[in-house]
């Protein structure tokens, strides 16, 4: 089969395309078979020229539609990215248009594509940790044990709260910031993801500061705790934490008197320190399985309140904010939060046992 050019066809092939067609009647099925070099839209466009015509192929020529972004515009947004970049991670294209200084009549979709053709892509920033068979097994057995040793009112009367440490990264303009695309960022594909790539409790490469807050919930109580800390988080400053506020946050707690709580298995607050803290004020932790975050409902909780923090940041135009600003508002909306909706999630905590033992350990839609 003769290979097709997207060369131009020379004025002797398309005069003698014409004569044959328009003069000694051959057929443009079998022109188009004749001169299979060419596509058949190309001979049927020269079959049907003027005899006598002798204009040059032009469709070259033809640039198309002049371009939106000019060069000085190309060199403004590629560099106001790598400078965007510096200062947070996660921004949306309005906000670099707004930095480059562009015409806003251009869309945002020219915009991408002129990231995409200089081989950026909007990619995840953050992974989460795969799961081992040994994993698997752990959170099966975890759940039979709770759904045959355990009364199905354990979660909701049994511990007095769930504990756990968040982070909030604070960004000037917390409206922008609400309406990017959460956990990525422009990114080329020879930079991989690894300096982004954040676990717990570390917010490398995310730009600006960011609010640590230790938090704990309760059935019937909502926040029991909410406090706001600047220290290096380690096992020493846990074990003051847990002597300094523990014995206030049971007394208020769901049940005071088992003093149970339940926490993941981060080492700082499983340490050494902590733990002889937890026995001196007589609390009580219950473990959870490694890697299951949809196992301890205040994970759900602190996502629900960072919804809650775009929402308000959008419909009251947050579009300045100092830090101090920031951390008020978190704790504020979080001390407000509906306690219903907290009794909701640690009232699903039942059912999720029973969909893990299901699903064969995998991870829940939690």
């Amino acid at each position: 089969m003769t290979e097709k050019t997207n060369q131009k066809m020379p004025l002797r092939v398309s005069v003698l395309i014409r004569y044959l067609h328009q003069h000694q009647g051959v057929k443009i099925c079998k022109l188009v078979k004749s001169f299979a070099k060419y596509s058949k839209s190309n001979v049927y466009r020269h079959a049907k020229l003027p005899i006598n015509s002798t204009q040059e192929d032009c469709r070259s020529q033809n640039k198309g539609r002049p371009l939106l972004l000019n060069e000085r515009d190309r060199r403004n947004i590629l560099r106001c990215i790598e400078k965007l970049r510096k200062i947070e991670v996660s921004f949306s294209v309005k906000r670099l248009k707004l930095e480059a200084c562009i015409n806003p009549n251009i869309s945002d979709l020219t915009v991408r594509r002129l990231l995409n053709r200089e081989g950026y892509r909007y990619q995840q920033t953050r992974k989460k940790g795969l799961m081992t068979e040994t994993d698997l097994k752990k959170r099966v057995a975890f759940a039979r044990i709770m759904k045959s040793s355990y009364p199905n009112t354990f979660w909701t009367e049994d511990v007095s709260f769930y504990l756990d440490g968040t982070s909030f990264v604070f960004k000037s303009n917390p409206c922008d910031q609400a309406r990017c695309s959460k956990s990525k960022a422009w990114r080329k594909r020879s930079e991989g993801l690894s300096p982004l790539c954040t676990a717990k409790g570390k917010k490398e490469g995310s730009g600006g500061k960011v609010a640590h807050f230790i938090v704990a919930i309760a059935y019937k109580k909502g926040v029991v705790l909410c406090e706001q800390y600047e220290e290096t988080f380690t096992g020493s400053y846990f074990a003051s934490f847990i002597k300094r506020h523990f014995p206030d946050t049971f007394l208020i707690s769901a049940n005071p008197e088992t003093k149970l709580f339940v926490q993941d298995g981060d080492p700082r607050q499983n340490s050494a320190p902590a733990r002889k803290a937890m026995t001196d004020i007589g609390a009580h932790c219950f473990s959870i399985p490694p890697r299951s975050p949809d196992i301890n409902p205040i994970e759900n909780f602190f996502h629900l309140i960072q919804k809650q923090l775009n929402r308000d940041a959008i419909q009251n135009k947050i579009t300045r904010q100092s830090f101090r600003q920031f951390s008020d508002r978190i704790k504020e909306t979080m001390m407000t939060y509906p306690k219903e909706t907290i009794d909701k999630t640690i009232e699903s905590m039942d059912r999720r046992m029973s969909l893990i033992i299901k699903s064969k350990g995998k991870r829940l839609k939690y």
